[in-house]
C-alpha cells in the first residue's frame, strides 16, 4: 500500500515537473494573431467566389454591405474590410472571407460569397500539415447560418414594418 502511494506520489510530482498536456503547435493564423494580423492580405474575389454564394435583389450594394458588417461584428473578429473591392475577413469559429458583388450596371441585385480560409490552419514547422480539418458540411452549415442572419437583417425592415417606431406629427 505504501509502495503504491510513494509512485502516484511520484507520478504526480512528475507530471508537475514535465507536463502532461501535448505541446502546441503554431498554425499561420496563431501567428498572424501574434502579430495583430499585420501582413495578412485579403484573398482575392475569384478565390472567395468558389465558395458558398446567395444572392439579394431588390437591395443596393450599400445596403448589404452595411448589414453584412453589423452580422459579421456579432459572429466574430473583422480582420480587414475593403468596401472599395467588396471584401471582408472575420474570425469567426473559423476564419471566413467574404466578397460582395455588385449588381450589373449598378442594378439592385447584389451577390454575396462565402469561403473559409482553411489554409490559415497550416502548421508553422511544417506547412503540409494542417491543424484543424474544416470539413465541407462545415463551411455549408457556417455560410447557411451567415446568409440566414443576412436575409434577416437586410430584409427584416420590409417584412415586419410594425416593429418600427411610428413617428408622431
Amino acid at each position: 500500500m505504501a509502495k503504491t502511494i510513494l509512485i502516484l506520489a511520484i507520478l504526480f510530482i512528475s507530471s508537475i515537473f514535465v507536463g502532461c498536456a501535448p505541446k502546441r503547435v503554431k498554425t499561420e493564423l496563431d501567428q498572424f494573431f501574434e502579430k495583430n494580423f499585420e501582413g495578412f492580405e485579403i484573398p482575392e474575389a475569384r478565390w472567395i467566389k468558389e465558395g458558398e454564394s446567395r444572392s439579394f435583389f431588390y437591395k443596393t450594394f450599400d445596403e448589404i454591405w452595411d448589414a453584412t458588417i453589423l452580422v459579421l461584428m456579432q459572429q466574430g473578429i473583422m480582420v480587414r474590410s475593403s468596401k472599395d473591392t467588396g471584401r471582408i475577413v472575420t474570425i469567426t469559429k473559423y476564419p471566413i472571407a467574404i466578397f460582395i458583388e455588385r449588381g450589373k450596371d449598378n442594378k439592385k441585385d447584389v451577390t454575396v460569397y462565402l469561403n473559409c480560409m482553411k489554409h490559415l490552419y497550416r502548421r508553422v514547422d511544417k506547412p503540409r500539415v494542417i491543424t484543424v480539418q474544416v470539413k465541407s458540411d462545415d463551411v455549408k452549415m457556417i455560410a447557411k447560418d451567415f446568409f440566414d442572419k443576412l436575409a434577416t437583417q437586410v430584409y427584416a425592415r420590409e417584412k415586419w414594418k410594425w416593429l418600427k417606431s411610428q413617428e408622431k406629427d
